[in-house]
Order: C-alpha cells, then structure tokens, then sequence
C-alpha cells in the first residue's frame, strides 16, 4: 500500500466563472468543485445569478460570490475610471449585500479590473515605511499605504463586515487583505492566463495573456498545484469545457484529489 493511501491524497479545489450569460455553465459544473457566480452588473442578470446559484446546489458545488465593477462595456475588466470611484465602490458593495441577501457564499473572489487593482505586489518595507506615519485607522498600521491602490479597503472591509474568505493571488495584497480581514486566503492558481514574474495576470491586453493551448494549460496547471488551494478556469471562451477537462483529469493524474 502506499503511503499517499494511508494518509489521503491532497485535495485541490477547482473553480469556475459563471452566471455571466455564457452558454457553458451546466457543462464546467461537471468538472468544477467550486463556482465564482457573477452579480448580474459586470455581466449577466438578477436572475441568471440565481439560476447559477440553483446549479451549484444541485450539484453540491461550492459558491463563491464575484462581484465585478459596474461596466458591462469591458465587462468589468477595466481599472476604476478618474472620477467614478465611489460610484464603482458603492456598486460592490451592493452586490455582495443582495448577494447574500440571497445565498450565503463561502468565499468572496473579486472579478476582473476589482481582481487585478486589489492584486497589488507590495514591497517589502512597506509596514515597516508606515510606522513612521499616522495611522489611517486605529486597528490599522499601514492603511494609509494600502488605501492608495483602488478596493484594497473596500476588499477588505466587504471580507470583515460579511466573515468571508478571500480568494486570491497570495504573493500579492491578498494575503494581506485576508489577514486584516481576519479570514482565510484561499490561494489561487490561473490554468488559462499567463504571468508576470512579480506573480500577477499579464493584462488582457497583452498578446498571449490568455492561454489558447490546452497542452500550454496542462503544463501551467502542474506548475501551479503545489502552491495553490484552487485552481481557476474561466468560462467565457471557446474551448473552456475541453480546457476543463483538461485540468481535472490533470490534476487527477497527479495524485490530487479535486475537492476543497
């Protein structure tokens, strides 16, 4: 017998963008153990939320809540334009409110733009460089520096104010945000997009940020197990069921065990 018998295997969770309008939700939920379910502002619907809520349930998928910035334009893949930050803050913050008005989710993973403004790499001093300024809260030494990038303290405060983990990027903010929050990171690895060296998403607007290769997604998705919780797989393109596959049947040929 061998020992990963005796001792269980690792498990490792799976998770998917749905509720979006995209056709392919009922097909990832085979494959998926977890589902980032859109708001109905970035994209989607009211009811195309609750309908993806209804999916998980029946398939015993855990729910994740995934609010998005409010421009369905990009579909809530742009940065807070100058002068609409606290119109795209409020808007947030409304989404998770009905959100779990609705359902309780066990996790918040912020969407797109909100995902990659909050996934900041901080440097190293940046606590110790606080120390000499006042504090912006007075439970919070550094909140002055975290309060310069948009939604960190909005994150933040949404994962403290509603007891939720967060999921996201651990060698960025994320950890931090989680920490403060007091609440679990829940660190997660990208099967189809490309990384920076720092550890953060090449924007979309860079060639090759979106992986297109399933081969490419295999060998990303090995890399990445060791070092992640989740892996995320997004659901609005062509060949997202196949690269769904692909990675479960990946990980499983690895020793994993999909699950959370």
């Amino acid at each position: 017998m061998k020992v990963s018998d005796l001792v269980g295997k690792r498990k490792i969770d799976l998770n998917v963008d749905i509720g979006e309008g995209f056709r392919f939700d009922a097909d990832l939920l085979k494959f998926a153990t977890s589902a980032n379910i859109c708001c109905g502002v970035h994209a989607g619907s009211e009811d195309a939320t609750i309908e993806a809520i209804r999916k998980c349930q029946d398939r015993n998928v855990r729910i994740g809540v995934h609010p998005g910035y409010p421009d369905r334009n990009s579909m809530g893949r742009g940065s807070i334009p100058d002068g609409h930050g606290r119109e795209y803050i409020r808007s947030i913050f409304d989404q998770v409110k009905w959100f779990v008005s609705i359902e309780r989710p066990a996790y918040l993973k912020p969407h797109g733009g909100f995902y990659n403004d909050t996934a900041q790499v901080l440097p190293s001093d940046w606590e110790w460089s606080m120390r000499k300024q006042p504090l912006a809260t007075k439970y919070e030494n550094g909140g002055l520096y975290l309060a310069q990038y948009p939604g960190l303290q909005s994150l933040m405060m949404l994962c403290r104010i509603h007891k939720l983990p967060l999921m996201g990027l651990e060698t960025t903010a994320h950890r931090v945000l989680a920490e403060r929050a007091g609440q679990p990171l829940i660190r997660e690895g990208f099967a189809d997009r490309a990384y920076n060296r720092d550890g953060t998403l090449v924007p979309r607007s860079l060639p090759g940020a979106v992986l297109s290769d399933s081969r490419q997604v295999k060998e990303q998705v090995i890399r990445l197990a060791p070092f992640a919780d989740s892996i995320c797989l997004h659901g609005d393109t062509e060949d997202c069921v196949e690269f769904a596959e692909t990675v479960y049947s990946a990980l499983v040929d690895q020793g994993y065990e999909v699950g959370y």
